[in-house]
Parts: C-alpha cells; structure tokens; sequence
C-alpha cells in the first residue's frame, strides 16, 4: 500500500469516525430522558409518545459506538503501517525517503484550483538532484516495495 493510498484512507476514515461520534451524540440527546418519571406520557401535536419507546434506539447506540471502535482501531492500524513504511524507507537513505514522500503524499493546486501530484522535476529541484536520479530512486523503493522488504 503506498504512503498516498495510507493517507487518503485516513483521511476517510476520520471523516467516518466524526459523522459516527455526530450521530452518536444527537441519539443521545434524543434517548436520554427530560425527566425521571418514565410512566408520564407526553402528548406532542395530538400524538401520545411514551419515553419508553425512545429506548429501543439504545441499540443503535450500541451499533454506533461498536463502529466508533473498529474506525479507531483501523485508523491506529493504517498509522502504524505508515509508520513501517516510513521507517522502511529510511533504510534507502533520507533522499529516496524524501523522493518517495514527496511523489505519494505530496499535492499542490496548480493553475486551474486542481490538486496534483508534484512533477518529478519538481521533486528533483526540492531534493537537489537530477530527475532521473529521482525516478531511480522512486523506482528502486518501489520494487523493493513490492518484493516485501
């Protein structure tokens, strides 16, 4: 998994896990009761509403807060396997690492308001190279990559 697919996943999966954590409060804020005294009925717009029926969500409380922990599990999995990435990278030396980082993580907004990934002569003006140099260096890490060293 490249360091672009790692962080583009942690990215939703944040997202995920703030849209969770929203739903989960606004339940709780709907189950949790106005008052102690769960025999009352309420009576709202002509409809007879019993709290008690506001309890069967508590479920779904449950599946939230289910969910909220495997998206947290998953995120602290993808943060560890970028952190192996990276220090697998570090073996090649911190040009091939900077290389690397800069083609899969790095974007900037051209011209147009559009984000794309750095030209490799972008990459080789930043790491003071040549840009097949740089391509060498891409490539070599990706190979080793795939290989699984």
């Amino acid at each position: 998994m490249t360091l672009e697919a790692i962080y583009k996943e942690l990215e939703k999966l944040e997202n995920d896990l703030e849209y969770y954590e929203n739903r989960l409060e606004s339940l709780k804020s709907l189950v949790l009761p106005k008052t102690t005294q769960f025999d009352k009925v309420m009576v709202d717009g002509g409809k007879h509403i019993d709290n008690l029926f506001k309890y069967v969500e508590l479920e779904n409380k449950q599946q939230l807060e289910v969910t909220i922990l495997y998206i947290k599990s998953k995120i602290k999995d993808l943060n560890t396997l970028k952190d192996k990435e990276i220090d697998r990278l570090a073996k090649f030396g911190e040009t091939t690492k900077a290389v690397v980082f800069l083609r899969e993580k790095d974007f900037i907004i051209d011209k147009n308001g559009k984000k794309r990934h750095l030209y490799w002569q972008e990459i080789a003006d930043k790491v003071y190279c040549s840009e097949k140099s740089a391509r060498n260096w891409y490539n070599l890490a990706i190979e080793e990559r795939k290989k699984g060293i």
